[in-house]
């Protein structure tokens, strides 16, 4: 369907619903054969030939039993780039590899750092020298080898050589998702920052979000290739766009969701994973479905920022809506929080009067115009009530105040009003009972 590889996929087993993904290396990844030559990972199929191992690195010809990924390129967000003697690897970002040590353990590729070793299909240790992550032009690809049942404890059979380093095969990959296997321990990992989280720029630097350094002659050896370009053509594979190139700037004429001093604040609050693709999901998805009705806008997603907002302006006559990355991942908001964010956002530009100096609606208006119009517009009928009413409760926890319809007093002319008066004017949309004074 053209969605990237890690893209949450709804399905379901013999326990009901559930989502899967894939994990995989990109496409032009070189994995050792069974007879010692070296071939592409995309090229390998059920039956062919590859060398494979243990913990204990002795490596014999095993079968593939398991090929799958996806046909062409698409836009593989939170790939892990990592750097290496004078290559380097592209992964998704819970792919595993085996660390250097007596220990023989296995790291998720968004838990590198440059304080970590690689290992090499000798055993000798290889140092890691920069772990990037960002959007990757390419396909996917994924192989199980050796069998389709339990990973063995020494992991025998599911090493596999991977351009240099030894990393899991498919069936580990999958495995260690439901539960620990050999050498891997999720609870070991916990403490340890995802690749590109403020948590991790705060221990390593801003260095994972930014272009790797390449060495001299790289591309002639390497399919990799570095943009800068957030808009790099999606026909052309395997092209790595660090994620401070996908930053979005907004101008200082915008409107924005939250105040200053409140985005700031919220910033402390619980956030889920830098590399948690469901809210990344649901935002695109949502994207999507107000496109279809509020087509003139150009709507982007700031992944990458930790600011906890949202934006909405016009320049050059193009109206814009702009969600950042921090306000995405607030643990207190989902679907239907982040869709009352972006029908606010759209009723700056469609509320009407009273307007700010930009020309868009004021913040009380945009609340009111939000709720009782674009969401009533976007959500028909029952999924209306099925999805505001979440909205409305998951933002008085955003706020932290009671999901009350009572207005307090005051007004707030055209900047924001307070959290109270916000979750009340959200009722008064819903209830269509009229805009309260404390928005006005």
């Amino acid at each position: 369907m053209g969605w990237a590889v890690n893209h949450p996929v709804v399905t379901r087993d013999e326990q009901g619903p559930c989502l899967c993904s894939c994990s995989c290396l990109a496409f032009g990844t070189m994995v050792q054969e069974g007879n010692g030559s070296f071939k592409a990972i995309e090229t390998y199929v059920e039956g062919d030939e590859v060398l494979a191992a243990g913990t204990g690195l002795t490596w014999a010809p095993a079968s593939v039993v398991f090929s799958g990924g996806t046909t062409g390129a698409s836009r593989q967000k939170f790939t892990v780039l990592v750097r290496y003697e004078n290559t380097a690897i592209a992964v998704t970002s819970d792919h595993l590899f085996l660390l250097a040590g007596a220990d023989r353990i296995l790291r998720r590729a968004d838990r590198l750092t440059t304080d970590d070793q690689l290992m090499s299909p000798t055993g000798e240790p290889v140092d890691i020298k920069g772990v990037h992550i960002g959007d990757y032009l390419a396909g996917f690809h994924h192989i199980a080898v050796t069998g389709k049942g339990t990973v063995p404890d020494t992991l025998d059979g599911h090493l596999l050589n991977t351009n240099g380093v030894v990393s899991a095969d498919y069936l580990v990959q999958i495995t260690a998702r439901s539960g620990d296997v050999a050498g891997f321990r999720s609870s070991t990992q916990e403490n340890i920052p995802v690749v590109g989280s403020p948590d991790y720029i705060a221990r390593y630097g801003p260095s994972s979000l930014q272009a790797p350094e390449l060495p001299a002659g790289f591309t002639d050896t390497s399919p990799i290739r570095i943009s800068n370009n957030n808009f790099a053509d999606q026909e052309t594979g395997n092209t790595f766009i660090p994620a401070e190139a996908t930053h979005v700037k907004v101008p200082p004429h915008a409107c924005s969701f939250l105040p200053p001093d409140v985005a700031e604040a919220k910033k402390a609050s619980p956030k889920r994973a830098f590399n948690d693709p469901m809210a990344r999901e649901w935002t695109e998805a949502l994207f999507d479905q107000h496109r279809a009705f509020y087509p003139d806008v150009t709507y982007s997603l700031d992944w990458a920022s930790d600011e906890v907002n949202a934006y909405a302006w016009v320049e050059n006559g193009v109206r814009h809506v702009d969600i950042k990355g921090g306000l995405v991942r607030d643990a207190d908001l989902e679907l239907e929080g982040i869709s009352l964010v972006i029908a606010h956002e759209l009723a700056h530009h469609y509320g009407g009067p009273p307007t700010g100096g930009s020309g868009l609606s004021c913040e009380g208006q945009a609340d009111y115009h939000g709720v009782r119009n674009v969401m009533r517009r976007v959500w028909f009928g029952d999924s209306y009530s099925n999805t505001v009413g979440p909205a409305i409760a998951q933002m008085a926890a955003f706020f932290g105040v009671p999901d009350s319809p009572t207005a307090p007093g005051g007004s707030a002319g055209c900047a924001h009003p307070a959290g109270a008066c916000r979750i009340a004017t959200y009722h008064a949309a819903v209830d269509l009972t009229g805009k309260p004074g404390c928005a006005k």
